[in-house]
């Protein structure tokens, strides 16, 4: 029977044979590839001019071709066909133009050429449509016929396989039963005939078979009992050859069973079994060799340590690494990918975890269990003590520098901000692994996270401060929706319930010293962990907690250590009052846990834009790694410090330089001493600043139909008065954090922790300093005949078209605050400050004056502020007083005016201008108490002042 494979092979066969059949003659298809593109190119490079005429040759030749080509049949066509076109590697393009162009350049000739290239291209697709179609039937037919194989070949294809079953079962019911039997009985006849030679030695043979037995039980004991055991017993028979040679099997055995109990104690280094450990200790004491068991089993934990490690960070290398080639331990490191070094250093734990854990065990083992008498005075058991006390040291050590040297790789500074905050927090789990372990505190380790933690932090603070510059330039300037509290912030979520706790001073106070009154070392990256760590009474786990819960099948490093460990709590565990430090993972009632933090009724919805809060998210990153890093706590809250003064700076910048007067007296000397220190600290290390700031200024803040930007002006303001009062939130843990003598650094920044207000002043006033027309106000003032002898009841005419600014203001306010809450008192105390210092100075230009004319300029100011006052309904007596107190100089004595002058010197609440230009008015008349005043102001010279003060 032919094999249906080689079948089907014929049937395709055929079928492409079918396929490539032809008709009647073997026919080639030529390569058709002059195409009119061409031809139109051609005609375009040697007679673009003609091309209309060149179009009406082709049509004419082609219906002439036509009318010719009719009469003959399509077979001639075929025939015309030159030859050239059935190869496949000829340039049938320059083979036509080299036709046409032999002679020149002949458009009939190639009108010609290309009709008659028509028609050949028609005939021949015709011919081959009507070859393929005439093939359909066959091939229809074929098809069918290999259907039909096809079931048949199935057919036969069941047929076949229902006979070989029928042969196997023949087989197995029939042969091989019949051969079993006569094995077995072959097997039984030769067994008789040894019976008999076997009894004399049944007894030995018997326990050869006992010590496999109690060997697969892991009876190791037991085995080499029996076996030495054995070996008595066949001294008193060695004259017998099968003696000797039994004898000779179990020494070999013996030998055999020591090597596996190397074996098996080198598995207890990454498997630890209690059960197995007891058996294996009970055979080396039979053995005599506990002691060269206990060096042997330290060798095989520093051997483990080193080829583990290897192994790991093979598997996290570059597959296609030779493997024959071998690497040192830093070349292996050097190679980790950054995408893997964290996994990779998980991993690395993980297998210390395990060797660790095993080697806990171990000692625990031989604390509960002594192997030999304790009468005795050299007493193997405290050889093995001493020996296991200095092999925790020497093992960690060795984990230690392991992870050094990982760590002190490159990858380390090329990991994003939540990738080296997981880094921290599994080196602070190893860490307390450590001290759980050997009481060791790591030093060498922590010291290197410490300058490692200080070169990333420096590199991500710098990243913070350019994304707030990112969001500063695309800021809109509006408000954040459903925001209530910093705590609803997931960068919080680690520090919520430290955060509660610290919002009251706690009940015990962190001291400079340790537990035990000794000194806590400020080089330590986390001695409050370490303290809390190793204080057995603070400790729901005591001395060896991770010990306690995990063993070497599982860690502390296992179970979620992307987003876990990112959001763990280093101190859970610990309920000490003093550690502060309470578990995050407890948060499942939000809504009441907020209640409580907003009991001040701060749940309401805040003021705050995207830029705050950005700067809040950075707050809650750095706070993250506050917690994980006490060594460089210091540094990282006065990042937070630059954070909160950078945005009051970029406030300033953006919203608090376009004012329409000069306000060189207008800062406090501590915000002058801020902005300052910001551009020269903070503001020098941006690389992005300054940023451009053109479109807004241009299109919002130059706007008198949105109050110069007023809606912007007023959320960027009081953003930074919710970021501030926030951040006080935050007074009491973040003095937790820092040690004592860096204390001071937080209560200097608190003790001004309202800069906003200040900030607020020049950019408040850019906007109420436009509300009025200051040179049209100054101009009618000066327009007014101030020495009237009378007084009029009727204010002058100025006094209106302020009244009427400050009504349109108003009213513009109304519009505004339905888009947001504005702060009225600081705006209505800004438009007083520019309105009453307005007045001051166009009072101060006044040349001559009567007591009428002072008395006219109180009639005036006091229409203003009355409506002022009514408008804004509130009260302004500092604003009042500034502008009497310069009315009313002009009734002072000589005495008094002389007092007056001398004291506003001192106060510099006028300007010198102001002051002079009163001096020259009051004392017209009396030409040596004015020099004598000028002198006293120490002015005399100075009298061409004319600019605009505020």
């Amino acid at each position: 029977m032919q094999h249906p494979k080689a079948k089907m092979d014929e049937i395709k066969t055929k079928f492409m044979d079918l396929l490539h059949k032809q008709t009647n003659r073997q026919m080639k298809i030529p390569a058709m590839g002059f195409s009119e593109y061409f031809i139109q190119s051609v005609t375009a490079e040697t007679a673009g001019a003609l091309a209309i005429t060149k179009s009406d040759q082709v049509d004419a030749a082609s219906e002439t071709l036509d009318k010719s080509t009719q009469q003959s049949s399509d077979q001639e066509i075929l025939e015309s066909i030159d030859k050239i076109y059935y190869d496949v590697d000829c340039d049938i393009q320059m083979y036509e133009l080299q036709k046409v162009l032999e002679n020149g350049v002949d458009f009939q000739l190639i009108d010609n050429t290309m009709a008659q290239l028509r028609i050949q291209h028609k005939v021949l697709s015709k011919q081959v449509l009507q070859n393929i179609l005439e093939q359909r039937s066959a091939c229809n037919t074929e098809f069918c016929a290999i259907n039909e194989t096809q079931k048949e070949l199935e057919e036969s294809l069941w047929t076949c396989r229902k006979a070989r079953s029928y042969l196997k079962y023949a087989k197995t019911n029939l042969t091989e039963t019949s051969l079993e039997i006569l094995a077995s009985y072959r097997k039984r006849e030769i067994l008789k005939d040894l019976l008999n030679t076997l009894n004399e030695i049944k007894k030995l043979k018997s326990t050869d078979v006992e010590v496999q037995k109690l060997l697969n039980e892991f009876n190791y004991s037991g085995a080499i009992s029996l076996l030495l055991t054995c070996k008595d017993s066949a001294e008193g028979y060695m004259e017998y050859n099968c003696v000797q040679s039994l004898n000779k099997k179990l020494q070999e055995t013996l030998l055999l069973t020591e090597f596996q109990l190397d074996t098996v104690l080198n598995e207890m280094i990454l498997n630890f079994d209690a059960r197995k450990y007891a058996k294996l200790q009970e055979a080396y004491k039979l053995l005599g060799k506990s002691l060269i068991a206990m060096d042997q089993l330290h060798i095989n934990f520093i051997s483990a340590i080193h080829s583990s490690v290897n192994s790991v960070l093979r598997a996290y290398n570059d597959p296609n690494m030779d493997e024959n080639v071998k690497y040192l331990y830093e070349q292996y490191c050097e190679q980790v990918a950054v995408d893997k070094f964290i996994p990779c250093l998980i991993s690395l734990c993980k297998t210390f975890w395990t060797i660790l854990a095993s080697y806990f065990q171990i000692v625990i083992w031989h604390q509960n269990y002594k192997l030999y008498s304790l009468d005795l005075e050299d007493s193997p058991d405290l050889y093995i003590q001493q020996k296991l006390k200095k092999g925790q040291s020497r093992i960690w050590n060795d984990i230690i520098t392991k992870i050094y040297i990982f760590l002190q790789s490159s990858k380390l500074k090329m990991l994003k901000y939540d990738q080296f905050i997981q880094v921290l927090s599994i080196i602070q789990r190893l860490k307390k692994v450590g001290i759980e372990f050997c009481g060791e505190q790591s030093d060498k380790l922590i010291e290197t996270m410490h300058m490692q933690s200080e070169e990333f932090f420096q590199r991500y603070h710098s990243s913070c401060l350019e994304e707030i510059c990112l969001f500063l330039d695309n800021e809109s300037w509006t408000v954040v929706d459903s925001f209530a509290n910093i705590l609803q912030l997931p960068e919080f979520r680690a520090v919520r319930h430290t955060l509660r706790r610290h919002k009251t001073p706690p009940v015990v106070l962190l001291t400079s010293t340790s537990v035990n009154n000794s000194p806590i070392s400020n080089n330590n990256c986390d001695e409050l962990v370490s303290v809390h760590s190793q204080d057995g009474n603070s400790s729901i786990y005591g001395s060896y907690g991770y010990f306690l819960r995990f063993s070497e099948k599982s860690s502390p490093f296992d179970g979620g250590l992307d987003v876990a460990m990112l959001e763990e709590d280093i101190l859970s565990g610990i309920v000490d009052e003093a550690s502060c430090y309470f578990s995050e993972e407890s948060d499942d009632e939000p809504k009441s846990m907020q209640s409580k933090c907003d009991e001040d009724g701060s749940n309401n919805q805040l003021i705050v834009n995207n830029t705050t809060l950005n700067v809040f998210r950075c707050i809650g990153r750095y706070l993250q790694m506050c917690k994980l890093l006490h060594c460089i706590s210091p540094k990282i809250v006065s990042s937070m410090l630059e954070l909160l003064d950078f945005y009051g700076f970029a406030v300033h910048e953006i919203f608090g330089k376009d004012a329409a007067v000069q306000m060189d007296k207008f800062y406090a000397s501590r915000l002058e001493q801020k902005l300052q220190a910001t551009q020269q600290n903070v503001v020098s290390t941006v690389k992005c600043w300054p940023l451009n700031f053109s479109s807004l200024i241009n299109n919002e803040l130059a706007n008198p139909d949105t109050l110069y930007g007023l809606s912007q002006r007023v959320v960027a303001i009081e953003s930074g008065h919710c970021m501030t009062r926030q951040f006080q939130t935050l007074k009491n843990y973040l003095n937790h954090l820092l040690p004592p003598n860096e204390r001071q650094m937080l209560d200097n920044y608190f003790s001004y922790i309202d800069f906003m207000s200040d900030i607020a002043r020049p950019v408040f006033t850019c906007v109420t300093s436009r509300i009025i027309d200051l040179p049209a106000i100054l101009n009618l003032i000066s327009k007014v005949k101030w020495d009237v002898n009378h007084v009029s009841f009727q204010h002058n005419s100025y006094i209106d078209i302020m009244n009427r600014n400050i009504q349109h203001f108003a009213m513009r306010l109304e519009e505004i605050a339905k888009e947001v809450t504005l702060p009225t008192e600081p705006l209505w105390n800004s438009v007083a400050h520019v309105a009453t210092h307005l007045l001051v100075e166009g009072f101060s230009n006044v040349k001559k004056c009567s007591a009428g004319g002072r008395a006219l300029m109180q009639l005036d100011f006091t229409n203003f502020m009355s409506l002022l006052e009514l408008i804004s309904t509130l009260k302004f007596p500092e604003h009042r007083s500034y502008v009497d107190g310069f009315i009313k100089a002009y009734y002072f004595s000589n005495e008094q005016f002389e007092e007056w002058i001398e004291t506003q010197k001192n106060l510099e609440q006028y300007s010198a201008k102001q002051l002079t230009n009163l001096i020259q008015c009051v004392c017209v008349s009396d030409k040596r108490t004015r020099q004598k005043l000028l002198s006293l102001l120490g002015n005399a010279n100075n009298l061409n002042t004319s600019t605009t003060s505020t």
